[in-house]
């Protein structure tokens, strides 16, 4: 495991449940839940064009372009995209549930570092 320090203090997370971050150039979104903390691919795979920055419940995170959902515990899509019923559903070649997860845990500095 190599993790990368990210300039963002754990401490925020006393406001906030989630916070989306770039990492190599890649948007990450980051969950505490239940005292941990969890870090996925914040891209819907669905067209790679959304970006995952609502969570619901904790832990399910919603593409705010057509409404898949993702558990970011584990990555796996819980709920389909909502598109035209008479449409098969496309997903961008890149990118397909589930999302990629990563491990994170906090420095003793106080910052977050994600194994990316």
């Amino acid at each position: 495991m190599v993790f990368r320090k990210i300039s963002v203090l754990a401490k925020i997370f006393d406001e906030r449940d989630h916070a989306v971050v770039m990492v190599n150039n890649v948007p990450v979104l980051i969950v505490k839940y239940n005292g941990k903390f969890y870090a996925m691919d914040a891209r819907c795979p669905h067209m790679g064009c959304g970006v995952l920055s609502e969570v619901q419940d904790g832990h399910i995170a919603v593409c705010p372009l057509h409404k898949a959902k993702f558990d970011v515990l584990t990555g796996d899509m819980v709920s389909p995209p909502i598109v035209m019923p008479e449409r098969q559903c496309e997903f961008n070649r890149e990118l397909h549930p589930p999302l990629k997860r990563y491990d994170v845990r906090v420095s003793p500095e106080g910052l977050l570092e994600i194994d990316i």
